[in-house]
């Protein structure tokens, strides 16, 4: 709400300077006004890059202004993609560091999960292709997440090391462990990677699990038909509660209570 806020006094602006300074009549109201939108669209870019560019890599991953800037954004692709989102189970979200596991079925999911756990700061792991471009380059370093190649060994285990680290220092994550979008058919997860859990494993950090039921309609449905998408957080599972099981069995556990929730939701639809 804040930057289509900073958007319409933008917007307002420009068409009072083009009206008063240019000295264009009412008649050309056609003119000024949309020039005045696309100017002000053009201006609240640059503001936003700049700040990434400049300060957003400068300044500590938990900075307010950094939270603000992902939480809007998430807002407003969420209400550009026309999607209802209903959040379920915020009171499960814990006080300490933790790490999210979620199934993964569309390319919004990070900014649903990150929208949905709204009251901490949070970084990423995805995979090195979503961040080739300048832009998405720069958001990554703004958000100290993380970027995984999948296809190298070596470097991936040099990754999750460096996002180890950042999660013994406080740093909250997001993890999608099946490894990217692997079929839209269902919601359910249906790949086990168990080299993912040891994001969590190796700090002892608290495990969040959280299922998101109905984002394959993104990629299903027309962009602007209504969508209902729930983001159910799961109880988490703390370090106490399995310190005793390798990455495979913590797997398996996450995945069961993920699935299981994603099953009893589709049977309560039918």
């Amino acid at each position: 709400m804040t930057l289509l806020f900073l958007f319409i006094i933008i917007s307002a602006l420009y068409s009072l300077l083009f009206y008063f300074l240019i000295d264009l009549s009412a008649y050309f109201l056609f003119l000024w006004i949309p020039l005045g939108i696309l100017l002000s669209l053009l201006t609240l870019g640059i503001i936003l890059y700049l700040y990434l560019l400049i300060i957003g890599q400068h300044t500590k991953n938990n900075r307010f202004l950094k939270h603000f800037l992902l939480m809007s954004a998430s807002n407003l692709a969420i209400k550009f993609a026309h999607i209802k989102f209903i959040v379920e189970g915020k009171e499960n979200i814990p006080e300490e560091t933790f790490v999210v596991y979620a199934n993964h079925k569309s390319d919004l999911d990070p900014l649903l999960v990150y929208y949905g756990v709204h009251k901490r700061p949070m970084a990423a792991v995805g995979k090195k292709s979503l961040f080739q471009n300048h832009f998405m380059q720069i958001l990554r370093k703004t958000f100290t997440s993380i970027s995984l190649d999948r296809d190298n060994d070596r470097e991936g285990a040099r990754v999750m090391i460096e996002a180890i680290k950042q999660v013994k220092s406080g740093i909250n994550f997001i993890i999608f462990p099946e490894g990217g979008i692997k079929t839209r058919d269902t919601e359910e997860m249906v790949d086990l990677r168990p080299g993912a859990y040891k994001l969590a494993q190796k700090p002892g950090a608290t495990i969040l699990p959280i299922a998101i039921i109905g984002s394959s309609q993104i990629s299903k449905v027309k962009l602007f038909k209504k969508k209902v998408i729930r983001l159910r957080i799961l109880k988490p599972i703390r370090f106490e509660d399995y310190k005793e099981l390798n990455t495979t069995e913590i797997g398996t556990l996450v995945e069961s209570r993920i699935n299981g929730e994603i099953k009893g939701a589709t049977e309560a639809k039918i």
